[in-house]
């Protein structure tokens, strides 16, 4: 180690979402025109869902599901677009704070527009495509933001990542 640099060895945490995000990168660049994977958070970061909200003063109670965190990747021709778990507080179900909701959009997370759904949005590269399918560093920009989602915002744990599953 120099004194003027001294470096730092990474945590077990920070090796084990290093390698998460390269799989993930990986993942991404495989992908088929048109074809997707959805990235799901552990059972430990699952959240009561309101699915209906109580009828006939309360006679038919509100329907509530537990549900994991997730986002959606799609190939589309040389683009990926991303799809990010809606919250509440943008007219889809998921409960999240103010909070959750601005670090979202922080991270480059867009509000849908009303022609996008109830999820939040991102597409890869920002701008139109100079090549073919995602270079590999834009397939790291996506897995490092997949990764931050759930790594810094939704408070998930190294110790159980995220699945990821080719739909």
């Amino acid at each position: 180690m120099d004194e003027q640099h001294p470096t730092v060895p990474p945590t077990p945490d920070a090796v084990a979402w290093a390698a998460w995000t390269s799989s993930l990168a990986d993942a991404v660049q495989a992908l088929a025109d048109r074809g997707s994977l959805t990235v799901t958070g552990p059972e430990g970061s699952a959240r009561p869902v309101r699915l209906r909200k109580a009828r006939l003063g309360g006679f038919v109670p509100a329907r509530l599901e537990v549900v994991a965190p997730w986002v959606r990747l799609v190939r589309a021709e040389d683009l990926l677009r991303g799809h990010c778990v809606g919250a509440e507080l943008i007219g889809a179900h998921y409960p999240m704070s103010p909070d959750e909701d601005a670090a979202l959009v922080a991270l480059g997370w867009h509000h849908p527009t009303p022609t996008d759904g109830e999820d939040y949005v991102r597409f890869w590269p920002d701008d139109v495509p100079l090549g073919p399918f995602l270079p590999r560093d834009e397939a790291e920009r996506a897995a490092a933001m997949v990764a931050a989602t759930f790594r810094e915002v939704l408070a998930v744990d190294a110790e159980d990542l995220p699945t990821t599953s080719l739909v």
